[in-house]
């Protein structure tokens, strides 16, 4: 086959795993997976609501973006205790988040609120909820004065003792995979390889210590699928 056509979120926990690769198309997750059921992606980091979603994609095996919880860039920012906010605005950016969300406050928490959309960038101090769930790098850079902060993977982890994979390798059918498979994994081992001058270059950006980036992308985020991960995403859908 031809070159592939590979697409990832653009978010720093994925830069380990598209190092050295060229023409990555990057894009929000909700936007990354209208592009891959277009046909406009051979292989894909799509969320793992894709993956729920559609039990027969082929998967990339064996990698991930994932978290043992906490994981520092899913996070629910409300006014006063999470359980009791009565309307939640959900980053307009993520699918996976978003609806592992609403699980929480369903399942775990026993609420039903009223749900809309923000943009990613939004204050979630100025935001008009009780709470707002926020993604990726934004999640880190947010202003949280004055909020309680919740952590998804933690909330999650605390509820079923498993870890969550958020993101993974998803192919356009088992031959792409195949063939994704020794590129993906390639460049997976560089970048874990890199993950301190990745911290590096991403502090000045982010406006964040490159100690913090650094441990978010050594013990924060997991990238390997093993049998927790499997079953965590197993119970998600």
């Amino acid at each position: 086959m031809g070159e592939l056509r590979i697409g990832s979120v653009p978010y720093l926990n994925a830069k380990p795993l598209i190092e050295g690769l060229s023409g990555v198309v990057l894009d929000v997750p909700s936007r990354l997976t209208g592009r891959f059921r277009r046909g406009e992606l051979d292989v894909a980091l799509l969320p793992s609501y894709e993956a729920a979603r559609r039990a027969d994609r082929a998967f990339v095996p064996g990698i991930c973006v994932g978290s043992p919880g906490p994981v520092d860039s899913v996070l629910i920012f409300s006014r006063g205790p999470v359980e009791e906010s009565r309307r939640v605005a959900l980053d307009e950016s993520s699918l996976t988040s978003s609806a592992l969300a609403r699980i929480l406050f369903g399942e775990r928490w026993g609420r039903t609120p009223e749900f809309s959309h923000c943009p990613p960038d939004v204050d979630p101090r100025e935001a008009d909820a009780d709470a707002v769930l926020l993604i990726g790098d934004p999640a880190m850079r947010a202003p949280r004065d004055g909020l309680v902060v919740t952590d998804v993977a933690t909330a999650w982890r605390e509820w079923t003792g498993l870890p969550f994979p958020f993101a993974l390798w998803i192919a356009s059918d088992v031959e792409t995979a195949r063939a994704a498979a020794p590129v993906l994994a390639a460049a997976k081992e560089r970048g874990l390889a890199r993950r301190g001058e990745i911290a590096a270059e991403a502090a000045a950006a982010m406006d964040l210590p490159p100690e913090f980036l650094l441990r978010y992308l050594t013990s924060r985020i997991t990238y390997d699928f093993g049998e927790g991960e499997a079953e965590s995403l197993q119970r998600y859908a």
